[in-house]
């Protein structure tokens, strides 16, 4: 594969994540949602570790704090933390298998939503912890199909 091919690769899958995220869904359907932007940075983090990692992160956060107008460095902080772990289990990761890969983000995503909602809660904003176990399973029901296609693309890229 191309290096200008995989990197518009990376480009369309953040872009496709971003919208995903913007699409407007119901008040019902709201907790359920998976953080696409989110899973996509955990997704390149793992299965491209030296070329997407922490500040990759960082600035996928930053570019989410600007579209989604929430507080500067918020999600800065949460993608920086989050993909962190990653980064660092990321020679193990790749050998793990897909039901394991799936476990660990539905981990990851319950963490960041219990972050993100104490980060809400300290600046005094009300904020419902029922729902952060639904987006969370959302998330890891819907990662095997971004792992498939990361795994495409790392194998192409080697």
């Amino acid at each position: 594969m191309t290096s200008m091919r995989y990197y518009l690769i990376v480009i369309f899958s953040l872009i496709l994540a971003l919208v995903l995220q913007l699409i407007p869904t119901s008040a019902i359907l709201l907790p359920w949602k998976p953080n696409f932007l989110l899973l996509i940075v955990i997704g390149w983090v793992i299965f491209q570790p030296n070329q997407w990692g922490i500040g990759f992160a960082a600035f996928i956060g930053l570019l989410a704090d600007l579209v989604f107008r929430s507080p500067l460095g918020l999600h800065v902080f949460l993608f920086v933390f989050i993909g962190a772990v990653p980064y660092l289990l990321s020679g193990w990761l790749i050998y793990f298998s897909v039901i394991h890969r799936s476990v660990l983000v539905f981990i990851l995503i319950i963490f960041s939503e219990f972050l993100r909602n104490f980060m809400y809660s300290v600046w005094g904003v009300p904020v419902d912890y029922g729902d952060v176990p639904l987006g969370a399973i959302s998330s890891a029901l819907i990662w095997p199909l971004i792992d498939r296609f990361l795994l495409k693309v790392h194998k192409k890229h080697r």
